[in-house]
């Protein structure tokens, strides 16, 4: 799987354990790559790390691992985790989509710089809620392109990270 997945390994033990459950379900075919734990500084100098970004058939996805177990629930934007501990967050799927689109503009300059003339392909932006003791109650706004465990999609309450995104057929192509 090297030559098809690269990154250092994650600092955390729980990011690892989600990076390893999306690696193990990666099929061994050539049009699957993934790249984790690697950060980037935009063109506004932010400096931005990034979880994982997949090229998959159905696309190019940035995916932002958050790990918190427990029931979550949701207040608008804000998401609240019970679990060992309470935890509250924005949504990340806010950050996650401006990382996105800051990483095109990089590929993008970068392909310039290059002499490269492809085009560079949407990437679409995703939240992975990896806990496995996970109950998630978020209203369906914020549902939006959030994704639990594989096979543990009537626990969660979510569509599995493979089979709700990075295993489906060619998305219909983005401009964005």
């Amino acid at each position: 799987m090297s030559d098809r997945w690269w990154g250092p390994r994650s600092d955390f033990p729980w990011e690892e354990d989600a990076l390893k459950h999306i690696r193990d379900l990666m099929p061994p075919a050539a049009q699957y790559r993934a790249w984790h734990t690697f950060t980037f500084t935009a063109r506004s100098g932010h400096v931005r790390e990034v979880d994982l970004l997949v090229a998959a058939p159905a696309g190019l996805f940035l995916i932002e691992i958050k790990s918190h177990p427990g029931r979550a629930t949701n207040h608008g934007g804000t998401w609240t985790f019970r679990g060992d501990r309470d935890r509250t967050i924005d949504n990340p799927l806010h950050l996650t989509n401006l990382k996105a689109k800051e990483l095109k503009d990089q590929l993008r300059w970068a392909a310039r710089e290059l002499g490269i003339r492809a085009p560079i392909p949407f990437i679409q932006e995703a939240v992975f809620l990896s806990a496995p003791n996970l109950r998630c109650e978020f209203d369906d706004v914020q549902r939006i392109m959030v994704f639990g465990r594989e096979g543990l999609e009537k626990q969660t309450g979510l569509p599995g990270i493979w089979s709700g995104l990075l295993g489906r057929a060619r998305a219909a192509t983005a401009t964005a």
